[in-house]
């Protein structure tokens, strides 16, 4: 849900706020699994004090939308292709890949989760 709404710049509710014209890019994490409380967030960067609530109706808007008519198959399927690449690779960068399995398994661990 996350990529299908922000995930790219062809994502619905990325591409609806970047069109708008109301803020200049968009800007938060999305999700954020690693407190025990997960959380959505998002913002829209550069927006004009007057413009707020248009901004907060927008967002209400697409998600109604979405709730209504649904995602695409295609999105759906493309979603899944890179959510599964991305777990395939794994790609740290230059950041050790044991030191990246530790810290994602403690946002679980420290809760009494399985990791």
């Amino acid at each position: 849900l996350d990529h299908l709404l922000l995930g790219t710049s062809s994502s619905i509710l990325q591409k609806t706020l970047m069109e708008s014209g109301l803020g200049t890019a968009t800007i938060g994490g999305g999700l954020s699994d690693g407190l025990l409380q997960a959380t959505f967030s998002f913002g829209l960067k550069g927006v004009h004090p007057s413009k707020v609530i248009e901004v907060e109706q927008l967002i209400v808007t697409t998600l109604q939308k979405i709730v209504y008519n649904g995602f695409s198959d295609d999105a759906i399927a493309a979603t899944m292709n890179t959510i599964e690449f991305q777990l395939r690779e794994f790609n740290t960068g230059s950041y050790p890949k044991g030191l990246s399995f530790m810290l994602g398994s403690m946002s679980k661990w420290i809760y009494d989760e399985s990791p």
